[in-house]
């Protein structure tokens, strides 16, 4: 990575808008879909987060290797060392990236997103694939079939996942908010399961009758 590279990565900095607005941006990057999500839902200090993300990928990326596949490796220490686990099970807040960042643990499509900021951060070429087998960190210019898997922190061959796309911000940010809502119903705070709901129905998707159909039904509760 070029001086130049390094000097616009450190002035990339988080903020906490509304979530509509982040929406409305062409390709926005996941990590700014999932802070604006929490500061929606929460009392995010988005300096904190920020602090959190650079301590991070200072730890794991303090010299870049030019390799693509130890890039991947390299990001993967994250979750190796300890300093974020994943788990599937448990309340929203394993959803909230500023949540994650301050226990250390969530769910691996949160550190997903964790993951590929912070290597977009120090310029990497990476990006997050998904399919049936669930979130991956991928990089674009890595010619084996070799994908981060945010739950080990290891590398694991593409072929064996099945059918994978990159996904966007704004598809991240779906799978964030279709996961929030049960969990916020589960635990009776409708209050927050309507407000998901609403802006999962902001998303610019062609198909939003999945979106309205839950925000239907958590209204029918609410009545």
């Amino acid at each position: 990575m070029s001086s130049s590279d390094r000097d616009t990565a450190a002035r990339r900095t988080l903020t906490a808008l509304p979530f509509r607005l982040h929406a409305s941006v062409t390709c926005p990057p996941p990590c700014e879909l999932a802070t604006s999500l929490a500061w929606e839902l929460g009392d995010l200090d988005a300096d904190r987060v920020e602090r959190s993300l650079s301590a991070l990928g200072a730890a794991v990326l303090a010299e870049v290797d030019s390799e693509p596949e130890a890039q991947l490796r390299a990001l993967g220490e994250a979750v190796t060392s300890g300093a974020l686990c994943a788990r599937h099970v448990g309340g929203p807040e394993n959803l909230l990236i500023d949540a994650v960042l301050e226990r250390g643990h969530g769910h691996p499509v949160l550190l997903a997103i964790v993951l590929g900021e912070i290597g977009r951060r120090a310029g990497l070429a990476v990006g997050i694939i998904a399919g049936d087998e669930g979130h991956f960190v991928a990089h674009q210019r890595l010619s084996e079939p070799l994908v981060l898997d945010p739950a080990t922190g290891g590398l694991v061959d593409a072929n064996t996942l099945g059918a994978m796309t990159w996904r966007c911000g704004h598809q991240v940010a779906a799978e964030l908010l279709d996961a929030l809502q049960p969990r916020y119903e589960r635990i009776g705070d409708l209050g927050r399961a309507l407000h998901v709901a609403r802006l999962r129905c902001t998303l610019p998707f062609e198909d939003v009758s999945d979106a309205e159909q839950r925000l239907r039904r958590v209204t029918a509760r609410l009545n």
